[in-house]
């Protein structure tokens, strides 16, 4: 960062014969989570996980339902019985979480895999941008102040917008 600071100070304060530099600002989160490309990949991955996450909702139902059963049963059951149903319950619970925390981790591998893809497709067209309109320096990180001049965040979304079409 210091050094990018050096350089635009030197290019800046250079002799008033040096070309002038074409600088651009996008914000990226706001390409990433408002694209077209983004909500349709979020559409596949929770559509890919919603039969697990089905499964889920009927395990802990299944489980809920033993708890009710138990509670209701408990007066009547002998002790072998109730240590039965306990574990009986135990056991479903950790099979819920073994699968909850599978399901997580796997979510979460595929939506890094998506959100990689997105990026990937963002960092071309701002390429290809910077080229076509010859910026010097295009920016995308952590910024106090930018000028609606500078930010051109609108002509990279249009673009992705028309590369989804």
């Amino acid at each position: 960062m210091k050094q990018l600071l050096i350089l635009l100070t030197l290019l800046l304060a250079g002799p008033s014969q040096a070309k002038t530099l074409k600088i651009g600002y996008i914000n990226v989160d706001h390409l990433v989570t408002s694209s077209a490309q983004f909500i349709q990949a979020n559409q596949i991955v929770i559509k890919e996980f919603q039969p697990q996450q089905d499964e889920l909702i009927t395990l802990a139902n299944k489980i809920n339902s033993l708890v009710k059963e138990f509670k209701q049963d408990k007066g009547t059951l002998s002790k072998l019985e109730i240590k039965s149903e306990i574990k009986k319950i135990t056991d479903l619970e950790q099979q819920l979480k073994g699968q909850a925390s599978s399901l997580k981790k796997q979510l979460a591998l595929r939506n890094t895999q998506e959100l990689s893809k997105i990026q990937d497709l963002i960092n071309q067209t701002i390429k290809a941008i910077a080229i076509e309109k010859k910026f010097d320096l295009i920016l995308y990180q952590e910024v106090a102040y930018v000028s609606k001049e500078l930010n051109i965040t609108p002509l990279i979304a249009e673009q992705l917008r028309l590369q989804f079409e």
